[in-house]
């Protein structure tokens, strides 16, 4: 226990002096604001269903989630491309235990910063629409970005290079979900369903709590074959 304190406590400190992260979470901000008001009008104009700021708010993690998933891919797939990841396996032999310091870590920043965006875009929207029920969503946007910060970081563990991450996770949050869902075939619309960012949306927004167990799934996963893999391959 005292070398995984310690260990993410080195992670702690290699996360914070990064330009990176104050990048992402620059953007991450700028982001949910930007999509938060942009929902609000739609929703004020009557062109969505959203009804209240939580709501809208919810809708504009859709683009601030992008920010918060890359910086937890970088977390794990930089040192790779640095190539300061053999220096970190000499540090830290057990890569099982560094990849959960890492996990750790960014599953701290991204629920505190998550929940802190989630509030920005929820009174962005009720100012927008006259809403002063701001709800309870921020907090839920914090641990669903802590957990897609976990998956991230496992997978970028797994594949390695920073682009490949990218791609994958942006295909499975983004992209392929609503190819999925376009046609109205239920075997496709379950697989869309399955999905973490599909999953994450009816979270926030409809209260599922099965949504949020998917999204754990999809972290225990991502986590258990990234440790795989690292114990498997080279540096």
């Amino acid at each position: 226990m005292t070398m995984l304190r310690a260990t993410i406590g080195a992670e702690w400190i290699k996360l914070w002096t990064t330009r990176t992260v104050w990048w992402a979470l620059t953007a991450a901000l700028l982001l949910m604001a930007a999509g938060a008001g942009q929902y609000a009008l739609y929703a004020r104009n009557g062109d969505i269903d959203a009804t209240s700021a939580a709501e809208v708010a919810a809708l504009g993690l859709s683009f601030a989630q992008l920010a918060f998933v890359a910086l937890a891919a970088t977390v794990m797939t930089g040192e790779y491309s640095a190539g300061t990841i053999r220096a970190t396996f000499t540090w830290t032999p057990s890569r099982p235990r560094l990849l959960l310091a890492k996990s750790v870590v960014v599953a701290a920043v991204t629920l505190v910063a998550g929940t802190v965006v989630g509030f920005v875009g929820t009174l962005v929207a009720a100012a927008i629409l006259d809403d002063g029920s701001l709800g309870a969503t921020a907090p839920k946007m914090g641990l669903y970005l802590a957990l897609l910060g976990v998956f991230a970081v496992g997978l970028g563990a797994a594949l390695r290079g920073p682009v490949v991450t990218l791609v994958v996770l942006l295909m499975l949050i983004v992209v392929v979900p609503p190819l999925l869902q376009i046609p109205d075939v239920g075997a496709l619309n379950a697989v869309a369903d399955a999905m973490p960012g599909v999953a994450g949306e009816r979270f926030l927004t409809g209260n599922s709590y099965a949504g949020l167990l998917i999204v754990t799934a999809w972290a225990v996963a991502a986590f258990v074959i990234g440790a795989r893999e690292l114990n498997r391959r080279d540096a």
